[in-house]
């Protein structure tokens, strides 16, 4: 089919006859394979090629177009990207080893235009520790077993809508076995040893070991880069066990065999994401005896480091438990070179940031002690674990101070202020009671009033007022008279901060940056410029943008892993024209030059830009900002 289409795209091309010699050298094809295709397609659609000593001729071209359209988006790759995964599924999924001219034959492409793909594909194998190399006009990919297997999981990924894992696209990849019989037998073996995986990280296990038993029917086998006998004393009894139950069970359903270094890969792997349901039988003073004394250690400082300079409490027995193994498994992955994929890392960095960016500190500090760098997938599950602990922890106790107004006895008064007291337990708290109107004008410290009485004049102070009996309409009458009074509170809070850390000389609208690095140089050298950062700033800047992109969405965050500006600033450059910063396109640039002692505030910045850009319609009336004072006024407005 890919030469009948290389075919009718020369002829649609021609308006007048050519002969099948032409053809033949023009298409790379034998002069009686040109004759036996046309035939072929005769045959199939009567009358669309005509033939004559002149040669060939198609009259009709619009069927040839719809014909040619139908074969193109029914079969052949068509574009660049398209191409590369068809070869790279060629070389590691069906053939060693493939013709050059059949390769091009197949695509539709020249011969150069195949050399010039398959060179660029030599610079992003590079990633992987691969190589591309012809020999004899066949290709190749050259390189360790393990490096291929990860390189047709990225092209299984890409393939798979959200980033989630799909069996149907696996099995379409994997066509020789049966992906779904292999998720079974995993989940039992599991399962009987008291181990359980969420579902991303089972497919993923079910994908490791199809992919194997894929490679194997090309003849190829583990390389034992790992020695199995170091390795066992990674990997515990238990789970040596679930991997051998699981392979023997493999081996019996599909004939294959694997070999004892692909055993222990798939026991490296379950030991690192797999979970036992003993884990609340651990005892926190024996944890070094789980994970080692070395990890209780580098837990201990991630938590003091993440506590002095977020003011952060990371301390917590089941947390401590749960993140110390996580850590341990983390590591070993790292030592072994095991990928690990996070579904929801882009939808945790953009929507949790400053939870994402509390985690880049940690991999940060993992680097420096461990020497290791974490991907990005390996720090949103840092994030994952922390977001949960925050999340647990956030209180919300905007505590509202509120003064009872009840003439009625003294009982009656107790029994409002408790009821009200136990409904908005976290919110409000009753500082006093009092019988009259009159009485408040001894009272400073509060917030609002609520009264069993109306009142002849506004006291000057926000209040509501309810029934003494407390009905369904005064508990909702109460509860939005302590949000106005909270929203306020917070407005006027964040406007002085605003008003503080956003400067006149350090605003930006339309600036003609070339790119993320021009962007980071000249927003850096005006807070250098204003005393507000040292020298060192800008190189710090860009050490963070190393570890993981500050791009969240439509605008960036560059700020460096520590708190060490002078004085505590944000210089901010709008682009409504979007620049590029890594994979993402930007449209606003908040650069945060952090003092340590406005860490508290830190987080507030990144959930205030988070909730703004998060609404397509303030992040429209942002880009419209043309001054400073536009600028900070729009801010003041979008604070609830």
């Amino acid at each position: 089919m890919d030469k009948e289409l290389a075919i009718l795209k020369f002829l649609s091309s021609q308006e007048s006859w050519v002969t099948s010699f032409s053809m033949s050298v023009f298409l790379d094809i034998s002069v009686r394979t040109i004759k036996s295709y046309i035939s072929n397609i005769n045959s199939k659609y009567p009358g669309l090629i005509e033939s004559s000593r002149k040669g060939y001729i198609v009259r009709d071209k619009k069927r040839l177009e719809q014909l040619i359209n139908f074969i193109k988006t029914s079969h052949s790759p068509q574009t660049v990207e398209d191409r590369k995964k068809y070869i790279l599924r060629k070389l590691l999924l069906e053939t060693n080893s493939y013709d050059l001219d059949a390769l091009a034959n197949e695509l539709l492409v020249s011969p150069l235009t195949l050399a010039n793909e398959l060179s660029s594909l030599k610079r992003e194998l590079a990633d992987f520790e691969l190589k591309i190399k012809t020999k004899n006009n066949k290709a190749f990919i050259d390189g360790h077993e393990a490096n291929k297997k990860k390189l047709i999981s990225k092209l299984i990924y890409e393939d798979t809508k959200d980033s989630f894992l799909s069996i149907k696209i696996m099995q379409n990849y994997l066509p020789h076995f049966d992906l779904t019989k292999i998720k079974q037998i995993v989940s039992e073996a599991l399962r009987k040893h008291q181990y359980f995986m969420d579902e991303f990280s089972l497919l993923n296990l079910v994908l490791h070991i199809a992919i194997t038993m894929e490679r194997k029917l090309m003849q190829e086998t583990c390389e034992d880069e790992t020695s199995p006998e170091s390795g066992k004393s990674m990997v515990n009894s238990h789970i040596q066990e679930i991997a051998v139950s699981i392979v023997e069970q493999v081996e019996k359903e599909f004939r294959v065999k694997f070999v004892e270094c692909e055993t222990y890969d798939f026991a490296l792997y379950i030991m690192t994401r797999a979970i036992s349901s003993t884990i609340n039988d651990i005892n926190i003073d024996q944890l070094g005896d789980f994970v080692g004394e070395n990890i209780v250690r580098l837990v201990s400082l991630i938590q003091t480091r993440v506590k002095e300079t977020y003011n952060i409490t990371l301390i917590r027995k089941d947390f401590t438990i749960r993140f110390a193994l996580h850590i341990k498994n983390l590591l070993i992955r790292l030592k072994n070179r095991i990928s690990l994929r996070n579904p929801q890392m882009l939808e945790i960095k953009n929507s949790y940031p400053f939870i994402y960016d509390v985690s880049v500190f940690i991999a940060n500090i993992i680097t420096q002690e461990e020497g290791y760098e974490l991907t990005e997938d390996e720090i949103s599950y840092i994030a994952l674990h922390l977001g949960v602990l925050i999340e647990e922890k956030k209180v919300i106790k905007h505590e509202v101070r509120a003064i009872l107004v009840n003439p009625q006895y003294l009982y009656k008064s107790e029994d409002i202020a408790v009821k009200l007291s136990s409904i908005f337990s976290n919110n409000l708290l009753i500082t006093e009671i009092v019988s009259g109107q009159h009485e408040l004008e001894t009272y400073y410290d509060y917030d609002m009033i609520i009264t069993t009485i109306p009142f002849e004049i506004h006291p000057g102070k926000p209040y509501v007022q309810i029934s003494p009996y407390i009905a369904n309409k005064d508990i909702l009458n109460v509860s939005k008279k302590i949000e106005e009074v909270l929203s306020d509170r917070i407005k006027t809070k964040m406007k002085l901060k605003l008003e503080m850390m956003f400067k006149r000389e350090l605003f930006f609208v339309g600036a003609d940056f070339k790119d993320q690095n021009d962007a980071i140089n000249v927003m850096a050298d005006a807070l250098e410029k204003q005393g507000i950062v040292d020298g060192s700033f800008k190189q710090k800047l860009f050490e963070r943008e190393r570890i993981s992109s500050s791009a969240y969405m439509n605008i960036a965050m560059p700020h460096p892993l520590e708190m060490c500006a002078i004085n505590s600033a944000i210089a901010v450059s709008i682009h409504p024209d979007a620049i590029q910063w890594n994979d993402n396109k930007v449209n606003i640039i908040f650069m945060l030059a952090i003092n340590i002692r406005d860490r508290l505030f830190l987080k507030d910045i990144f959930d205030f830009i988070t909730e703004v850009i998060s609404e397509e319609s303030k992040l429209k009336t942002l880009l419209e900002v043309k001054t400073y004072d536009q600028f900070i006024e729009t801010l003041i407005s979008f604070v609830k």
